[in-house]
């Protein structure tokens, strides 16, 4: 694989690594390990240096996305800490405690406010469940829990995804936030409609593109156009072949400083 320059957010995995989906630590209900589920998630995530996954569970969308130089997993359960303590993933800290406590008190730099993305999939709002049983141990199912969470979430002034159902608790409070839907299954193998909302603008760059494209076949359709690239550019002479990178390199980093702005502008307004 090429190297990057100094400056770049991903870490070095070798490709067979990254190729590998990776199971969840633990199974929960409405866990995001299922066929298209996490691929829909990740694939709409921007670059980022600190990553925070607030309502961490079993761990599928972390574990299966680029690790960031910087990586921070909440959770209250002490059964989900217990199972993360035996696990070694670059650079993550794990933290027992209240997320909604934890990001409401962290204090943000200027540049954490663009390079920090946090991703939440808590339980999710009881009136929008199909069914009233509780399935958690630490549940967040009440409408005033909801509301709590989302006003802090509306607070932070880095980027922010939250998965749920959709609800007119969250149409109220959320309608300023950029959607996106995709259809699965929960475990009754009933088909679901899941809702992705955004606080930032559709990115022109992605934090990884492994998932890149709608559905399977689009990804494999583009994973071979990428091998095809790949196979060129190592066969050309070494010079010529830095040259190109060069260039493209200085060309797209142009889009890059707009789109930290656009990302900037838009914070600055939510």
């Amino acid at each position: 694989m090429f190297r990057k320059r100094e400056g770049d957010t991903f870490l070095p995995i070798t490709q067979e690594a990254m190729s590998k989906r990776s199971k969840p630590l633990l199974s929960f209900p409405g866990g995001k390990a299922g066929v298209g589920v996490y691929q829909n998630i990740i694939n709409r995530m921007p670059p980022h240096d600190l990553y925070i996954e607030a309502f961490l569970g079993g761990g599928a969308v972390l574990l299966n996305k680029r690790p960031a130089l910087n990586n921070i997993g909440i959770d209250l359960d002490q059964k989900v800490i217990a199972a993360w303590s035996q696990y070694q993933y670059p650079d993550l800290q794990i933290i027992h405690g209240d997320a909604l406590d934890f990001l409401s008190s962290r204090i943000w730099n200027e540049a954490g406010k663009t390079k920090t993305l946090v991703y939440c999939d808590p339980p999710y709002l009881r009136d929008a469940r199909r069914t009233n049983t509780k399935l958690y141990d630490c549940d967040l199912s009440d409408e005033a829990s909801h509301t709590k969470l989302l006003c802090t979430l509306k607070h932070l002034p880095c980027m922010v995804m939250l998965s749920g159902y959709a609800s007119p608790l969250y149409h109220s409070l959320l309608s300023d936030w950029r959607q996106a839907h995709f259809q699965t299954r929960n475990r009754a193998g009933h088909p679901t409609r899941e809702t992705i909302w955004m606080n930032y603008p559709e990115p022109s760059k992605l934090h990884d593109y492994r998932y890149l494209g709608h559905g399977f076949r689009e990804r494999q359709r583009i994973k071979r156009q990428q091998n095809r690239w790949r196979n060129r550019l190592l066969s050309m002479p070494e010079l010529e072949r830095n040259s190109l990178i060069d260039a493209l390199y200085d060309l797209f980093s142009q889009d890059e400083h707009a789109q930290q702005s656009d990302v900037s502008t838009s914070l600055g307004s939510s």
